[in-house]
């Protein structure tokens, strides 16, 4: 896809206002003045579903920065027409430092992000799922979620993938895990991790599928994890997590 911020019916009126693209991702594009930068989506991705991950990449950056954890400042996201006509627009603190887009990245880095993400997992919570924008989750049970996203595999997955969970223990806490590993996400200063940015669709769950969230996303990352310790879940994980968001019927 080419790139081509100005294109977008905001880039002049941002640009007026004294605005600097400076950056871009598959969805959205970035702009910066005075220590701050906004993200707005691509016309392409101006839809529902980009406007709730705006909501809840706050909601899940205020709970992680109540943690202590290094996360990027998100000071507003402004409903739709409220700063753009036409468009929800999340404001944060710009970070400098580096940014590194290969999975295959100096193993230091990887190892960095992957320490980030399991310390995560101590957050605790009481409610399963992918997180919403007021911070909670829709189900009740992690079991009840992982059927949902089941169902929305291909229908000769499901007896099988069912079984399996059924046979899964209860997990009766969730815990707060990240559903992307990208390593886009993560800015580095002099070889360490700094912040990260652009957590838009976290879950509270079990805190193995991070395992196979990572196991699916990156396997230069999956590594440096344990891969004997309960492998059948973090198997089946790494087969679910490629549907989890069309369970909640978001994507």
């Amino acid at each position: 896809m080419i790139n081509n911020p100005k294109s977008e019916p905001y880039y002049s009126y941002l640009i007026r206002l004294g605005y600097v693209f400076c950056n871009y991702s598959e969805k959205h594009y970035i702009f910066e003045k005075d220590g701050r930068v906004i993200k707005v989506a691509k016309s392409i991705y101006n839809n529902e579903s980009t406007d709730e991950s705006y909501f809840i990449e706050r909601a899940a950056h205020s709970l992680l920065l109540s943690y202590k954890f290094p996360v990027a400042k998100i000071y507003n996201v402004y409903p739709k027409g409220e700063f753009l006509k036409g468009y929800v627009v999340l404001e944060e603190e710009k970070i400098e430092g580096e940014i590194y887009y290969k999975k295959d990245c100096a193993p230091s880095y990887l190892v960095q992000v992957l320490r980030l993400m399991q310390e995560t997992t101590k957050i605790k919570g009481k409610s399963f799922g992918v997180m919403e924008r007021n911070g909670q989750a829709r189900f009740l049970s992690w079991k009840d979620f992982l059927y949902s996203v089941v169902d929305k595999m291909p229908e000769r997955e499901h007896a099988e993938n069912r079984c399996r969970i059924e046979v899964m223990p209860e997990i009766t806490e969730s815990s707060f895990v990240f559903t992307d590993c990208n390593m886009a996400n993560f800015v580095f200063n002099m070889g360490r991790l700094e912040k990260a940015i652009d957590i838009e669709r976290p879950l509270w769950g079990d805190p193995l599928f991070l395992n196979g969230m990572i196991k699916s996303r990156n396997p230069y990352m999956y590594a440096f994890m344990n891969q004997e310790e309960n492998a059948d879940i973090v198997d089946l994980y790494a087969q679910l997590y490629p549907y989890i968001f069309n369970a909640t019927g978001k994507v």
